[in-house]
C-alpha cells in the first residue's frame, strides 16, 4: 500500500532513513483512518490521502486560522424555515477549488476571496476569479502566510476598495510586498461583512437566500477524509478546536449535512 501511495502521489524521499520514517507515519495514519471509520456517525469515508505520510503537526501547520475572539453579530432576522436543501455549486455560483500549497497558511484568504467571488456571481451574474495574492500581500493585520483571521481578509478588501483579478495578480504561495496596483481597476468589491449567530437554521436560511459563507472547522478528520458526509465523534474532532477556514456552499436534504468546499485541500 505504501508503494502504491508513493506512486499515486509522486513521493520520493531523500534517503532510506526518511523513507522508513514516512512509512511509520503512513502506517499510523492507516490505523487512525480505520478508527475514524469505525466510529463515524455519518456517511464519511476515510483512508489513504495525499496527507497520509504527514505528521499531525505538519498537517495542522497548513492552517492555524482560529476564529476571532469577539465580533459584532448580525441582527437576528425573523426566523423562517429554510428550504430543505441548497447547493450553490449546482447553480454554477462557486469557483473551482484552489490549492493553497503546503508552505503558506492562507486558507483564511482563500475562503474569503471565494466567498466574494460566489456572492458577486449570485447577485450580479458576473463570474469572477479574484486575486488571493493581493489579500496575502496587503493584509490589514500583516498575517500573510502565517495564518490569519477571515475578517482580516474582508477588512483588507474594504481598505483596498476591491480586488483585482487572479490573472493580473496570480498566487505564488508566499507573502510578498504589497504593490501599487493603481493601473488596475477592481474586478469586484464589497461594502461590508457580518458574523452570523451560531444557529444552524438561521445559517441555512442565510445560505439559501444570500449565498455561501465562510466557516471555521476542525481539520483533524480531514487528514484522512475521502468522501461522504463527515460526522466524527466529538472526542475525535472537537468543534471547539477549529483551525481551518473553508466555504460553506450549501446543505443537505432532511437531516443537516453541510456542503463545505475545503479550500486548501486541492
Amino acid at each position: 500500500m505504501f508503494k502504491d501511495f508513493m506512486i499515486q502521489f509522486n513521493r520520493t524521499y531523500r534517503n532510506p532513513t526518511e523513507q522508513r520514517r514516512r512509512f511509520g507515519i503512513f502506517t499510523r495514519s492507516l490505523f487512525a483512518a480505520r478508527r475514524l471509520q469505525e466510529t463515524e456517525l455519518g456517511t464519511g469515508q476515510y483512508g489513504v490521502t495525499r496527507f497520509s505520510d504527514w505528521t499531525d503537526e505538519e498537517f495542522r501547520g497548513m492552517f492555524r486560522s482560529p476564529p476571532p475572539p469577539t465580533m459584532r453579530l448580525a441582527p437576528r432576522p425573523p426566523r423562517k424555515k429554510p428550504p430543505r436543501s441548497c447547493d450553490w455549486r449546482k447553480a454554477g455560483a462557486v469557483t473551482a477549488v484552489k490549492n493553497q500549497g503546503e508552505k503558506c497558511q492562507s486558507c483564511w484568504a482563500f475562503a474569503a476571496v471565494a466567498n466574494i467571488e460566489s456572492l458577486w456571481n449570485i447577485h450580479f451574474h458576473q463570474p469572477r476569479n479574484l486575486s488571493v495574492q493581493e489579500v496575502l500581500d496587503c493584509s490589514w493585520c500583516g498575517a500573510g502566510c502565517k495564518g490569519g483571521y477571515v475578517w482580516d481578509a474582508f477588512t483588507t478588501v474594504l481598505h483596498k476598495r476591491g480586488l483585482i483579478s487572479e490573472a493580473a495578480y496570480p498566487y505564488t504561495g508566499r507573502q510578498e510586498t504589497c504593490p501599487n496596483l493603481k493601473e488596475y481597476g477592481p474586478a469586484a468589491y464589497i461594502q461590508g461583512f457580518q458574523t452570523l449567530p451560531r444557529d444552524e437554521e438561521e445559517i441555512a436560511a442565510h445560505v439559501a437566500t444570500k449565498g455561501p459563507i465562510t466557516v471555521t472547522l476542525n481539520s483533524a478528520a480531514m487528514k484522512y477524509y475521502k468522501k461522504g458526509i463527515s460526522q466524527p465523534l466529538v472526542k475525535s474532532c472537537s468543534p471547539d478546536q477549529v483551525d481551518h477556514v473553508a466555504l460553506l456552499v450549501g446543505y443537505g436534504d432532511g437531516e443537516w449535512g453541510w456542503a463545505v468546499q475545503g479550500l486548501g485541500f486541492g
